[in-house]
């Protein structure tokens, strides 16, 4: 069973430091696997793949260098994003197939909620008509997964035209509110989302 953390709307800095903090006592196993589930206010991050190119002009939010994969993305308010603490035992010891299993959760989550998400082979995340509603990015250590995956919901993409978010062009993002006249509230994805991700992890 995963113990679900929902703290809310929260800062990227504070949120990333509690990160680091359950990351060591889950490697202890001081604690259970856990997700965190947050809305941050708007910040970009960096991962280990950021050319400055990915970043087309000053930004009008702060720049975060981090640990994880890709290159840079956003957050806002509006778009859940979720932090899953995993310890990866032995037998779960392919990121790859980590990966995999997360955008499959989040396909399942979109399918449940009435929207029909697909991988795109050359790009990490899930796509609904060619644009990318869902991203992934994580780091791991000690064996212990951290950073993790945004859905866009109904933010407004304010922060996208200055970016190209994992390489490509942002106007290739969309978000539920413009996918459907009625989308569903944060909540209801939190609550989609965390039946699907105990059904394949917990």
């Amino acid at each position: 069973m995963i113990d679900i953390q929902d703290i809310g709307q929260k800062d990227f800095e504070s949120v990333w430091q509690l990160q680091k903090e359950l990351l060591s006592q889950r490697a202890e196993d001081k604690i259970a696997d856990r997700l965190i589930l947050v809305e941050h206010p708007p910040v970009y991050t960096t991962g280990r793949a950021f050319r400055p190119e990915h970043l087309l002009a000053t930004p009008p939010a702060q720049v975060i260098a981090v640990e994880r994969g890709g290159s840079v993305t956003f957050h806002e308010l509006g778009q859940l994003v979720g932090y899953p603490i995993f310890k990866l035992s032995a037998e779960r010891r392919d990121i790859h197939q980590f990966l995999r299993g997360l955008e499959q959760v989040l396909i399942n989550t979109l399918a449940s909620l009435g929207y029909m998400g697909v991988r795109d082979a050359r790009n990490t995340g899930v796509w609904i008509n060619d644009k990318k509603v869902a991203a992934i990015g994580i780091a791991v250590r000690r064996w212990v997964t951290w950073h993790g995956f945004s859905i866009n919901v109904h933010n407004d993409l304010a922060l996208t035209p200055f970016i190209t978010p994992c390489g490509f062009d942002a106007a290739m993002v969309t978000t539920l509110k413009q996918l459907q006249q009625s989308p569903p509230t944060v909540a209801q994805v939190k609550t989609a989302l965390i039946k699907e991700i105990q059904a394949w992890w917990g």
